[in-house]
């Protein structure tokens, strides 16, 4: 999966369509492992599957733009998908390139303790807002990285990871499930300090109050290299030049986790 993803130069016209505002944004989702291989780790094998939405976590600071995301993607002429077939409010916008034939809904998200009036003054109120528990924990923890002269703020490593083994359990879509968790083993995989970064899993699963219930994940979905994760992660990995067992690696990496939680 070494070539270059055509969604790419979608996330950067966002990226510089909403430039005013990216100081009160991270960047979330399957674009993340993406943007860890492409300009932090850099010398990576494979580049993470992503999916064709870009999802922005709604943080909080001192805004004081007079314009809304959802006036700045009217002014440029974002397609909008309405939520309710007779409303035009609210709205998911849709980024397209110069053709048409390229799109990816761009998606807003925040967790509900967020104040409301920072979120209005920042989106608007015509665009749709998810509200996702347990979401603030990634603004708590972030880092900032050049793409193309902009900056833009992406959680760290080991946070992106914890919420991933936090939340994936709350997917409805099973194909985001997998891709999830595949998400969570390429993080392991292929981060250059692996071993860092497993240690500092460790401390927030043992730290942090929602670390009970990633313990609890993981023994659902890990406890065996025939549980439900390993075996999802190998179904979204498919065939692998560098791993003859997959499925094996999955567990190692994982049940490594979770043995040490449990000591």
């Amino acid at each position: 999966m070494s070539k270059e993803f055509q969604g790419k130069k979608l996330l950067l016209k966002v990226i510089n369509d909403l430039a005013d505002f990216m100081p009160y944004l991270v960047l979330v989702g399957g674009w993340v492992p993406y943007i860890y291989a492409k300009y932090i780790w850099k010398n990576v094998p494979n580049l993470a599957v992503i999916t064709g939405d870009i999802d922005f976590g709604v943080g909080i600071g001192d805004f004081k733009g007079k314009d809304t995301i959802s006036s700045r993607v009217r002014k440029l002429g974002y397609g909008e998908r309405h939520i309710s077939m007779d409303r035009m409010i609210p709205f998911v916008p849709i980024v397209k390139d110069s053709t048409g034939d390229l799109k990816a809904e761009v998606e807003f998200i925040t967790d509900p303790k967020m104040p409301k009036d920072f979120v209005k003054k920042l989106i608007g109120t015509d665009i749709k807002i998810n509200e996702i528990k347990h979401f603030g924990l990634l603004f708590d923890s972030v880092l900032t990285v050049k793409i193309e002269a902009r900056n833009i703020q992406i959680p760290t490593e080991a946070m992106f990871t914890f919420h991933k083994l936090l939340t994936f359990v709350k997917r409805q879509n099973k194909e985001k499930l997998r891709k999830d968790l595949y998400y969570i083993y390429y993080m392991l995989r292929f981060c250059p300090a692996k071993e860092q970064l497993a240690d500092n899993v460790v401390d927030l699963i043992k730290t942090l109050k929602e670390g009970k219930n990633v313990k609890q994940n993981l023994i659902e979905y890990f406890s065996s290299v025939d549980s439900k994760g390993p075996l999802l992660v190998e179904q979204e990995n498919g065939p692998d030049a560098y791993i003859d067992n997959v499925r094996q690696d999955v567990f190692d990496r994982l049940s490594g986790i979770l043995q040490r939680v449990q000591l």
